[in-house]
């Protein structure tokens, strides 16, 4: 067992007794009167509780744990009214209003810098990527490439397809992004259709465009999906 295994099993470690410490808190307060807790009322709490114990994780490095805190810290409030709106109607619209400024203006942090994502190298000719608050780095190989689906939740996830081919067909990946983002890296001389519908998200195209050579047969990859409170990014080497 590597050093970096022994580091991460003991922040697993540590998140886990952290979390069972606090679900004992909790149920003691509970218990004594001091928080009247139950299915209607405790939820925003447990997801601060959540929230916090995903932050001293990650050292608040990602934006998971305040986006819960957020949202529970909001449901918290006591109720009131604006010009006669009660303010349960208002908390998402500002949740919303956070969450897209703070994002669009923090510099996102690229799945390749980040030394605690998982990297695959894969050689299924149909991809299944499913990433909940983490990383993931995955390096298609297959020569037989079909696409697949990718989910990014939260989290962000790099895919390299510059070993991938298909020379028959055309590609397909569908993708649904919300709060997180994919770095998608493909050849220059592919073409890429993008059917993708962003919400409060983007789609960039940053390659150097080139035409395929002679040995180079045409590639087509066709994306598909939604980007909410987030970016999908193409590149090429």
């Amino acid at each position: 067992m590597n050093g970096k295994m022994r580091s991460r099993q003991g922040k697993d470690h540590l998140a886990f007794g952290i979390a069972i410490a606090a679900t004992g808190i909790l149920i003691l307060l509970h218990l004594t009167g001091y928080i009247p807790l139950n299915i209607k009322t405790g939820w925003p709490l447990i997801l601060v509780v959540i929230g916090l114990l995903i932050g001293i994780k990650n050292r608040f490095r990602k934006n998971a744990w305040w986006i819960l805190v957020l949202i529970g810290g909001a449901h918290m409030i006591p109720r009131f009214e604006i010009n006669g709106t009660p303010s349960t109607r208002l908390i998402w619209p500002v949740i919303m209003i956070i969450a897209g400024l703070f994002i669009a203006f923090t510099k996102p942090r690229r799945c390749r810098n980040n030394r605690d994502f998982d990297v695959f190298t894969n050689n299924d000719n149909n991809l299944n990527i499913d990433v909940t608050f983490g990383g993931r780095k995955e390096i298609i190989t297959s020569k037989e490439f079909n696409g697949g689906t990718i989910q990014a939740s939260f989290s962000g996830c790099e895919i390299n397809l510059m070993q991938a081919d298909n020379p028959g067909h055309p590609m397909l990946l569908n993708m649904k992004v919300a709060f997180g983002g994919i770095e998608l890296i493909v050849p220059s001389h592919w073409e890429i259709k993008n059917e993708i519908t962003p919400f409060a998200g983007s789609v960039e195209d940053h390659r150097t465009i080139r035409s395929a050579s002679g040995a180079e047969e045409k590639r087509t990859l066709i994306l598909k999906g939604s980007v909410s409170f987030g970016s999908v990014e193409i590149k090429s080497y």
